[in-house]
């Protein structure tokens, strides 16, 4: 019996493709990778104090933070991580549409200047510049755990630049 192989032309033209296809793949990975961390290249909060009340199953809260980092932030690109004590965490945006808050374990509504109560939505906020979060938070959605214990973080564009605060 006769087996025929792939001929040495067709081979070559197969791992070439197959090279340009990997590269391809590998370059659009690095380029979001990179992306993201050129974007943070910078940024760094602390946050100062948080505090909160509560109104039935509904958590307002205030964190008190200061961008400590060598860049401006977008404040629209903030998000707040909210860890419950029970281990459940979600990530919170800022929402600018009521009807979105209702479906939202969690959502940021404001960010302002604290001593002028101007607000940072659709701003920038400056390096050493002072602000307040103000986010709502859905107990139910965290087995109404309490807020005491609870650890906040502060993100931009999806990445860390705060260490953790833990809510007492």
């Amino acid at each position: 019996m006769k087996i025929k192989a792939v001929s040495p032309l067709i081979a070559t033209i197969i791992l070439i493709a197959l090279t340009v296809a990997l590269g391809a793949i590998i370059v659009g990975w690095a380029r979001g990778y990179v992306g993201s961390q050129v974007t943070n290249l910078g940024a760094q909060v602390e946050i100062l104090q948080v505090t909160y009340n509560s109104n039935g199953n509904f958590a307002n809260i205030s964190i008190l933070a200061q961008n400590i980092g060598s860049t401006q932030l977008i404040a629209n690109n903030l998000l707040v991580k909210f860890s419950s004590t029970n281990g459940e965490s979600q990530k919170c945006p800022l929402t600018l549409s009521g009807n979105a808050q209702q479906y939202l374990a969690c959502y940021i509504y404001n960010i302002t200047d604290p001593s002028s109560g101007n607000s940072y939505i659709n701003g920038t906020i400056s390096q050493n510049t002072i602000f307040l979060i103000n986010m709502t938070v859905n107990m139910n959605d965290f087995s109404n755990s309490p807020v005491d214990g609870s650890t906040i973080y502060i993100y931009y564009y999806d990445n860390p630049i705060s260490n953790g605060y833990t809510i007492s």
